[in-house]
């Protein structure tokens, strides 16, 4: 049940790291709001569960890998591969 928790946090994390940095015209404004609030509940969710049911060692280490998991998901996102 902790991996399925953390990993699922770290797969949200990273899906809201790629929407943040989408280019396209439904990702610019409020469309980019709504999407980034609606897969962030889940999230808080999430780590709240990881605190409630594991302490609060789990439930830091499962918030500070939402965090490296979303700026992974911008930088690996914005890595741009030169065309031949």
């Amino acid at each position: 049940m902790l991996f399925r928790l953390i990993s699922t946090t770290i797969i949200l994390g990273a899906v809201i790291g790629f929407v943040d940095s989408s280019e396209g015209a439904f990702f610019r404004g409020l469309g980019v709001q709504i999407v980034q609030g609606t897969l962030s509940i889940p999230c808080l969710i999430l780590v709240g569960a990881a605190f409630w049911r594991f302490g609060w060692k789990i439930g830091l280490l499962d918030c500070f890998l939402v965090i490296v998991a979303s700026n992974t998901g911008r930088v690996l996102y914005s890595v741009r591969l030169p065309r031949p």
